[in-house]
């Protein structure tokens, strides 16, 4: 027996009930919008995560599959700009029905036999209500969905069988239209650290963090070519709707820069009494590049928030307290 060591960066409290979950203080409402959050949490014997989109009108869970577990650390989703589709990491343990785990005690298992996982790359469709599935892989990084909603980039690791966990590590970019995914030529090299991926306006370019020294890197990764360009230290980019801006994390900053290297400075750089959380994945650009959704968290990680700040004025106010980690924002009419 041992205990399963919980160390989720994005941990947050247990929600209340879906009943009313628009209106409860978890999560917020944009008008006129709709927000994706993600809710962490324990079952007995196992890990979960759930998504949910919320507009001011109601809120929906998305659906779980089948055998999926949830994950540590539980790699970035995705939605659409139109909020039809939702991409995300999906985690499957192969023998479930072997490994026993003890219903009193949520975080014990017995793991003999070993379990077996594998990951696929999820998409699920808002108006159909149904998950599709691509690839056999033993590990699928964070999502990004281009701007045109055609195609998905995510990192993968691993074959099927997870027998060479470091192994064949790419940039993939999956065709929704065509259901085929073709590695980003000549990055394999380059993707080995690559993470949290953020789409330019005009869908040639992705800004993704890249370990390194200190806190990383932000790297711009060419769609066609492979070829990857450092343009700043930190880590969880995310690229304005107007192109001329990225937004990355540097400890409790909030830094943007233009995607030549120039105009670096921090968002928060008037108001430092939000600069006391660390700043999480993702950053979260409103449809209009205007604003700014943050997700923060106490350094000892037991506490977290969201922000919204003024992109013009950096001025911030607080969307929610011990609340649900929201992971993307599009344009919904009718709400």
């Amino acid at each position: 027996m041992f205990r399963i060591r919980v160390f989720w960066a994005l941990s947050i409290a247990v929600a209340s009930a879906c009943a009313g979950f628009g209106q409860s203080r978890d999560v917020f409402t944009e008008p006129q919008s709709m927000l994706l959050f993600r809710k962490a949490y324990i079952e007995p014997g196992r890990l979960n995560d759930e998504l949910y989109l919320v507009t001011p009108s109601g809120s929906f869970t998305v659906p779980e599959l089948h055998g999926r577990v949830g994950q540590n650390a539980s790699p970035i989703p995705a939605i659409s700009p139109s909020g039809d589709r939702v991409a995300w990491s999906l985690k499957f343990m192969l023998n479930a029905d072997s490994v026993k785990c003890d219903p009193s005690n949520k975080r014990w298992c017995d793991l003999k036999p070993k379990p077996i996982y594998k990951s696929v790359m999820g998409v699920y469709s808002v108006r159909d209500k149904t998950w599709q599935q691509y690839g056999d892989f033993c590990k699928v990084g964070s999502t990004a969905i281009s701007p045109d909603g055609k195609r998905i980039a995510f990192t993968k690791s691993g074959n099927a069988l997870c027998t060479d966990v470091f192994g064949d590590k790419e940039l993939m970019i999956l065709d929704l239209e065509t259901g085929q995914m073709t590695p980003i030529p000549g990055a394999r090299s380059a993707t080995f650290w690559i993470d949290q991926l953020s789409w330019s306006p005009d869908g040639k370019f992705l800004a993704g963090s890249a370990s390194g020294p200190g806190y990383g890197r932000i790297v711009l990764i060419d769609v066609a070519t492979g070829t990857t360009k450092t343009i700043a230290e930190g880590s969880n980019p995310s690229w304005s709707p107007k192109g001329d801006w990225i937004a990355y994390a540097l400890t409790v900053q909030c830094m943007v820069i233009h995607p030549d290297g120039t105009g670096v400075r921090s968002v928060l750089e008037t108001e430092h009494k939000w600069m006391n959380y660390t700043l999480d994945a993702p950053i979260v650009w409103s449809p209009e590049g205007d604003r700014l959704l943050l997700n923060q968290r106490q350094v000892d990680g037991t506490h977290t928030r969201v922000i919204t700040v003024d992109f013009a004025t950096g001025h911030a106010i607080m969307n929610s307290k011990d609340g649900q980690v929201v992971m993307g924002w599009v344009r919904k009419s009718g709400d």
